[in-house]
């Protein structure tokens, strides 16, 4: 095993992420209440501006994360093609 390295986390740092990340998910929730026909990763990434610029082979990443956490917060189910995700009744 590696050595595990420790990291210096500044103060307010992880609040931050965490507010930008419920931001995150509040915005995409609206787009998918806003398309009943449910959304795709590629919308989310595309219309709320969230596509990658790294210039790996990986590709839109956080918006396919930010769909898993609704999911899994039980926010967000796949269609039943499982290509698209619909809003949960609120």
């Amino acid at each position: 095993m590696g050595k595990q390295l420790s990291l210096n986390i500044p103060e307010g740092c992880y609040e931050k992420a965490q507010m930008g990340l419920e931001l995150l998910k509040s915005a995409v929730m609206e787009l998918a209440k806003a398309n009943p026909n449910g959304i795709g990763n590629a919308d989310v990434a595309k219309y709320l501006g969230l596509q990658s610029d790294y210039g790996g082979g990986s590709k839109d990443y956080l918006s396919y994360s930010i769909l898993g956490l609704l999911m899994k917060e039980g926010r967000l189910q796949r269609s039943p093609t499982g290509r698209r995700h619909i809003a949960c009744g609120e």
